[in-house]
């Protein structure tokens, strides 16, 4: 289960706005991995067609991408909010969409060299792959970070530096978590434009 603390949310939301506001926030530096843009624009495709697909390659400015390669954050910015606004209907809004953005990211991630790695490191304890989380987001992301804090056996806290909006975070760590088949619940919390929390805990 995911949910979202509303926070900043509460206020009217433009998605318009947001985004420029959030695209202030990101430098020319800051980049992250194509995987995530490919992850997008193959749902969208998917889902809703070539139409939909190409609104959301002309959003994000860049024709095309190689997983591993760096593309800055400015332009994942654009295309995700524009793949968000394509999928909100069927996702029960623009939350539940970028929820539904950041769950599918993650066995994109997992597939990897570095996923497999950070995988195999499950065994009979899931929290040393909880645990590798920061270290998994240094290999998607230059830019921002991410830390954990345990709150008990089987929950914790992970919170995020990223122009990026809580719900997306929220929709990984949830597939981390039935990617190592544990029974887990997320909640997010938007605390600034640039600032979230995910707390988890499973059975």
């Amino acid at each position: 289960m995911i949910g979202t603390s509303r926070g900043l949310e509460a206020q009217a939301f433009n998605a318009s706005q947001e985004l420029q506001r959030r695209q202030a926030l990101v430098g020319p530096r800051d980049t992250t991995r194509g995987f995530l843009f490919i992850t997008a624009l193959d749902v969208v495709k998917n889902q809703l067609g070539k139409q939909a697909h190409q609104r959301c390659v002309e959003a994000g400015g860049i024709p095309s991408f190689t997983a591993f390669f760096s593309y800055p954050v400015s332009a994942f910015l654009s295309l995700s909010y524009a793949a968000a606004q394509e999928l909100s209907v069927d996702q029960g809004g623009f939350s539940g969409a970028l929820q539904y953005l950041g769950f599918r990211a993650a066995p994109r991630f997992l597939e990897s060299t570095t996923g497999k790695m950070l995988m195999s490191l499950v065994g009979k304890e899931p929290r040393r792959l909880i645990e590798s989380l920061p270290t998994a987001y240094k290999t998607a992301w230059d830019h921002g970070g991410c830390a954990i804090k345990w709150l008990g056996p089987k929950s914790g806290r992970l919170t995020y530096t990223n122009a990026l909006p809580a719900p997306y975070f929220a929709g990984s760590v949830q597939q981390i978590l039935s990617s190592a088949k544990l029974r887990g619940q997320v909640l997010s919390r938007q605390v600034s434009l640039t600032d979230c929390s995910v707390e988890f805990s499973w059975e």
